[in-house]
Formats: C-alpha cells, structure tokens, sequence
C-alpha cells in the first residue's frame, strides 16, 4: 500500500516543477502568500467588527497613556481613575484577542498543511538541505550575517533566501499592505 503523502508530494513535484526554481520559485511563494494571506484577511474581516476593535484599541492607548500620567504625576484623582477603568480595560483587551484569534483558530490547520507542502517542495531531495528560492541582488550576508544558515545563504549574485526566510519576508511584508487595502488594518 503506498503512503498517501509521499503520492501526494510526488504529484505536487511533478506538477509544479517549473516553480521549484528561481525566478518562478520566487514568483510561486508570491502568489501562494497573497492567496494565504488574502483569504485570512477576509475572514478577518467577515468574522470580526474591525471598528469595534479599532475602537477598543484607541481607549487601550488612551487608558496607557492616562496610566502613565497618573503614575508621573503621582496624581491621587488620575490614579484613583486609572484603578476604576482597570477591570473596562482588561476585559475590552480580553475581547480584542478573542476577536483576532478567531480567524487564525480557524484557518491555522490549513494554512500549517500548505506551509508544510511547500517546505517539502523546496527542500532538495538529494542533500536533504533547504533550496534557494529567490535572489535578492545585495549582500545582505555581509551586513547581517547571522541570516546565512537561517533564512539563507550567500550566492554568486547575492543573497540567495530559503522558502522560510521567503515566504516570512513576503508574507510579513505582503500581509501588512493588503490589510490596509482591505481596510482591516488596526490602528496603534
């Protein structure tokens, strides 16, 4: 009987070798993290009331500011204040960590299975070691160089990153512009 996620990741192989290097490796995660990180966004945004977040966030800053008056000053009135609106406080913060939790719960089975797709895809099947993935043409490595190894390596022509180091650099940045785009963007 043949395993069914060794058919499965020989499939994939198969079917998407042309992405199994750069540029199009680079091109592949791309798409891949902008459909990830899309789809969460609207979830985030069907699943959650990002104004009441908003909202809430803006009386946390307000509160911590307050907060940080009261303990400058040593202002008894403003500190009495500060202790009155603690409990308001703890529970709106309990509230907006249970409102951004609930896409992630949600989608973060699916999304480890792609990440781990994708990272058995990128991995070389004859050393066993991480894959280049895309080129950046600078030598990071040299100004930073505790990344070679862990998000990727020197190259002829630069810095060659891994598929963790990639997706995280795209995702992360990625993630950021579409969810102003989307409008569910929390402000601090």
């Amino acid at each position: 009987m043949q395993d069914p996620i060794a058919a499965f990741m020989l499939w994939f192989s198969t079917t998407f070798q042309i992405f199994q290097d750069p540029p199009l490796s680079a091109i592949f995660i791309l798409l891949v993290s902008m459909s990830i990180t899309t789809v969460s966004n609207l979830a985030t945004k069907h699943l959650t009331d990002v104004r009441r977040l908003n909202r809430y966030q803006a009386e946390v800053k307000q509160y911590q500011e307050m907060q940080k008056e009261a303990e400058k000053t040593q202002n008894e009135k403003l500190l009495r204040k500060v202790r009155r609106r603690k409990a308001y406080i703890e529970r709106i913060q309990g509230e907006m960590l249970k409102q951004r939790c609930k896409p992630s719960l949600i989608f973060l089975v699916p999304f480890l299975i792609v990440f781990q797709v994708l990272r058995g895809f990128y991995i070389d099947p004859m050393t066993g070691l991480d894959s280049v993935v895309a080129v950046v043409p600078f030598n990071v490595h040299k100004l930073l160089p505790f990344l070679v190894g862990w998000l990727g390596t020197s190259t002829p022509y630069g810095f060659g990153f891994y598929y963790f180091g990639f997706y995280m650099f795209v995702g992360l940045g990625m993630g950021q512009i579409l969810q102003r785009i989307m409008g569910i963007s929390l402000t601090g």
